[in-house]
């Protein structure tokens, strides 16, 4: 399937949706892919494309919008996405004071002054 299919096309914002409530969906999209059967695998394809679209899409925002770095903005995303300090700094395998060092960083860069608020840095939140 291409990236470009109209099929792959309408995926893109339910896909992205879908992420935020079930993070889980990657290994679930593998599992599927990894079944066998075409059909599955063509929307397997069509989903994984269509998330990796949205995340880089939050990312470059971030960046560009806000300058913050590549750590900073992956901390923002894992936040946003409903992680806490904790699970951040276990996914990133860093310290949680690290996590906090950084989050001062980012609410100094953005004018945030509290996690809650760091939604409101991506557009359609």
């Amino acid at each position: 399937m291409k990236d470009d299919d109209a099929f792959d096309q309408r995926l893109v914002k339910p896909a992205a949706a879908y992420a935020k409530l079930y993070p889980s969906i990657m290994t679930r999209l593998k599992a599927a892919y990894d079944s066998g059967n075409p059909m599955v695998r063509d929307v397997a394809r069509a989903l994984g494309a269509a998330l990796e679209r949205s995340a880089g899409a939050r990312e470059t925002y971030l960046r560009d919008t806000h300058q913050l770095s590549p750590q900073e903005t992956r901390i923002v995303l894992h936040l946003v996405d409903g992680g806490s300090v904790q699970s951040c700094a276990a996914a990133l395998e860093v310290a949680e004071s690290t996590v906090r060092t950084h989050l001062k960083s980012i609410f100094a860069k953005t004018g945030v002054r509290r996690q809650a608020e760091l939604r409101g840095l991506l557009p359609g939140r």
